[in-house]
């Protein structure tokens, strides 16, 4: 089988049990073990959480945008839940969406972080057929809605 096309991630052992990652455009990243070794970086589960949230973060913010509603932070919470043995998999990660604006309309968020979990976020599609995903939305710290 022949090697993909596409992106290109260099990662580089930089001692101990910390990695560097370059990425296209100059991106530089720092992975380091976790667990009993913590590191000067998130490890690489906690990466996982990380691209989950920012990939979903990133498609919510846009369709508020094409809503004109007024958003002024958004900030997401990755709850998780690991398998007891080796490899140690994420089973569950329950995202907690917490939005606030003055003209935001729970149901218009709660439909942003719909779209973005069952269409748009390639990560959400890529981890959905091995890991239980949910998620919950906060509008101005008023529950909105949630699935899972």
């Amino acid at each position: 089988m022949a090697a993909p096309a596409g992106i290109t991630a260099t990662i580089r052992w930089t001692g101990d049990l910390t990695f560097e990652g370059d990425f296209p455009g100059g991106e530089r990243t720092i992975l380091a073990s976790g667990g009993s070794h913590p590191g000067p970086g998130p490890s690489p589960m906690q990466a996982i959480q990380s691209a989950l949230a920012s990939c979903s973060g990133v498609d919510v913010v846009e369709i508020l945008r094409k809503m004109r509603l007024n958003l002024t932070s958004l900030a997401i919470e990755v709850l998780a839940e690991r398998a007891t043995t080796e490899p140690r998999v994420y089973t569950r990660l329950h995202l907690v969406y917490r939005a606030t604006g003055p003209d935001l309309d729970g149901e218009r968020v709660v439909r942003a972080v719909e779209l973005s979990q069952d269409k748009y976020c390639s990560v959400a599609a890529m981890l959905r057929p091995t890991v239980a995903l949910s998620w919950e939305v906060w509008v101005n710290d008023a529950l909105a809605g949630r699935a899972g």
